[in-house]
């Protein structure tokens, strides 16, 4: 495996558990153990996310949380809580799949802060458009309601594509993250023009 390919998935696994860390792990999980997705030997580590305990405990809280995500206030809150579990999970997740890549220790931990970071960013990008969509009344219109479907979608693609098409998924990442970047920089601009 290629660094690249390592990084697309390390950090597509990050941006979908940036979404939802519980979808990210469950469906990883059920592709191994159903062996619905071929596991190379290099990210062998992530077998353990095929294991009926983490599967039965990914299920609970992802089913907590998808009814959770759908009421309005409880999804904040939920989401200021998942603001550190997110990208923990990420980066606990991202140092299984380098495990067995041989990696140096460096390089390691700088995939590791990568992994976290990603994630974060996924999330707040998440959580300021949900907090966005509250503020005009989105919620009571069911767009809450369909953001949340679609980042649960994103997550479930997302993750088994990582190991599947690392390098298309790299890239869907970094488009992604360039996309936050430009809202964030955009917001920031008019807010300091109507100051």
């Amino acid at each position: 495996m290629t660094a690249l390919s390592l990084l697309g998935t390390t950090l597509g696994f990050a941006f979908a558990a940036g979404l939802n860390l519980y979808a990210t792990v469950l469906v990883v999980g059920l592709a191994i153990r159903l062996d619905w997705l071929p596991l190379p030997v290099h990210l062998a580590d992530l077998q353990v996310l095929a294991d009926p305990v983490v599967l039965g405990a990914a299920a609970v809280m992802y089913a907590v949380e998808f009814l959770a995500d759908k009421i309005p206030a409880v999804d904040h809150a939920w989401d200021l809580v998942h603001s550190v579990i997110r990208p923990a999970g990420a980066a606990w997740i991202a140092w299984r799949a380098v495990g067995g890549a041989g990696l140096s220790e460096p390089a390691e931990v700088a995939l590791l802060l990568a992994a976290g970071g990603v994630a974060l960013s996924a999330h707040l990008g998440k959580a300021g458009t949900r907090l966005a969509v509250g503020a005009t009344g989105g919620h009571f219109l069911g767009v809450g309601v369909f953001l949340s479907l679609l980042e649960d979608l994103v997550a479930f693609l997302l993750a088994p594509l990582s190991i599947l098409v690392p390098l298309l998924v790299l890239a869907f990442v970094l488009v992604s993250l360039v996309g936050v970047g430009y809202v964030i920089w955009r917001m920031r601009r008019r807010a300091a023009a109507h100051a």
